[in-house]
C-alpha cells in the first residue's frame, strides 16, 4: 500500500498535470524553464491544490508559511514539537474556524449562483407540462413521463436494487452521464440515489422506460460534486430503461 506522503505526492502532480493540460497550446512552442522557475511554479500550484487562499490566508502570511515550508524540508520527519502543536486544541480551532468560514463563503455563492438554475429548471416545467400533457407529477414534485409501462408485476420499490440504463442531462441539453455511452448499465440501490432519480423508477416495471424532469431540491441540490457539468439548482432530466429489479438488496 502507498504511503500517505506518496499518495499526496501522487494527487499533488496529478493536478498539476492537469493544470498544464488544460492551459498548453500545442501551437504555441515553450522555451525549456529554468529548475528555480519549476520549483516556483511547483509552490505555485502547490497553494491552489491546499487551497490556502479559500483557507484565508493572504500574501502577508507567505513568510510565515515558507518557514514552515523551510523547517519541513530540513527535517526528515515531523518535529515532535510541530506535531504536538497541530494535534492541540488552539491550533484545531484556528484550522476548524477557517475551514468553518471558507464552507460558509462556498454555500452563500453556491445558493446565489442556484438562484438563476432553479427559476430556469421552474419555466421548463412549466412549458413542458403545456407542451405535453402526458408528463405527470408526484406530491414530491417529481415530474415524468412514462414511454412504456413494463411489466407491471416486476416494479421495483425504493428498498429494491435495480439494473437500468439511463441518460442524464440538464435542461439545456448539456449531458452529464450516460450508461449507454459506457456500453453497459448500472447497478443501484434506489434509496442510494439522489431522490427523483428512486421515486422516478418506481413508476415503471422490468422492461419499462420513463423520462424523469428532476427539480433541484430532489437532485442535487445547491451542492453537485465540484467540477462537473451539474450546476447548483439545476433541473436533471434523465432518460431510463429499467433492465431487472433485485428485491430488498
Amino acid at each position: 500500500m502507498l504511503q500517505k506522503s506518496t499518495l499526496l505526492a501522487c494527487g499533488l502532480l496529478a493536478s498539476l498535470a492537469s493544470f498544464s493540460l488544460n492551459a498548453q497550446d500545442a501551437s504555441e512552442p515553450v522555451a525549456a524553464p529554468s529548475k528555480e522557475a519549476m520549483i516556483e511554479a511547483f509552490g505555485y500550484f502547490s497553494a491552489f491544490q491546499m487551497g490556502l487562499s479559500n483557507l484565508g490566508f493572504t500574501t502577508e502570511d507567505a513568510e510565515a508559511i515558507n518557514r514552515g515550508i523551510t523547517r519541513a524540508l530540513g527535517d526528515s520527519e515531523p518535529s515532535p514539537e510541530m506535531m504536538a502543536m497541530v494535534q492541540g486544541p488552539v491550533f484545531q480551532s484556528f484550522i476548524q474556524e477557517r475551514v468553518e468560514a471558507a464552507q460558509a463563503e462556498q454555500e452563500a455563492a453556491a445558493a446565489s449562483s442556484a438562484g438563476g438554475n432553479i427559476e430556469a429548471g421552474k419555466a421548463f416545467i412549466e412549458e413542458l407540462k403545456v407542451e405535453d400533457d402526458t408528463v405527470e407529477s408526484t406530491e414530491s414534485g417529481l415530474h415524468y413521463k412514462v414511454l412504456k409501462t413494463g411489466d407491471e408485476e416486476q416494479m421495483p420499490t425504493m428498498e429494491d436494487t435495480v439494473l437500468v440504463h439511463y441518460k442524464g442531462t440538464r435542461i439545456d441539453g448539456t449531458q452529464f452521464d450516460s450508461s449507454y455511452d459506457r456500453g453497459e448499465p448500472a447497478t443501484f440501490p434506489l434509496n442510494g440515489v439522489v431522490p427523483g432519480f428512486g421515486e422516478g423508477l418506481t413508476k415503471i416495471g422490468v422492461g419499462g422506460k420513463i423520462l424523469l424532469y428532476i427539480p433541484s431540491e430532489l437532485g442535487y441540490g445547491n451542492s453537485p460534486r465540484p467540477g462537473g457539468a451539474i450546476e447548483p439548482g439545476d433541473t436533471l432530466v434523465f432518460e431510463c430503461e429499467l433492465i431487472e429489479v433485485n428485491p430488498g438488496q
